[in-house]
């Protein structure tokens, strides 16, 4: 759970990098190498948290439902933050059942 909630941190990070840093510097500064760096960056983030979010479902960590609630907030810019506080709740619930 720590690897998922670690990788949603990262996937939220570099979404917001990318839409709040490298997008303006391509659009208002005409620099294009912005968004090649940052969007490679933000796109193995993004494949590395869905390989967190597939194994953890197929584990049986989350269901569907938080499968898809992860899926669907790695696409709004912040999102992946509010999901990462749910996962941290999800640990603290699962590691007071196990006392």
């Amino acid at each position: 759970m720590i690897g998922l909630r670690r990788a949603a941190i990262l996937e939220a990070w570099t979404l917001i990098l990318l839409f709040g840093v490298a997008m303006p510097l391509k659009y208002l500064a005409g620099m294009d190498r912005a968004t090649s760096i940052m969007g490679s960056i933000h796109g193995l983030a993004f494949m590395v948290f869905l390989w967190f979010v597939i194994r953890s479902w197929a584990e049986g960590i989350i269901n569907w439902l938080g499968t898809a609630r992860l899926v669907l907030g790695a696409f709004i810019p912040g999102a992946g933050f509010i999901n990462e506080r749910w996962l941290r709740k999800l640990q603290c619930e699962g590691e007071q059942d196990a006392l």
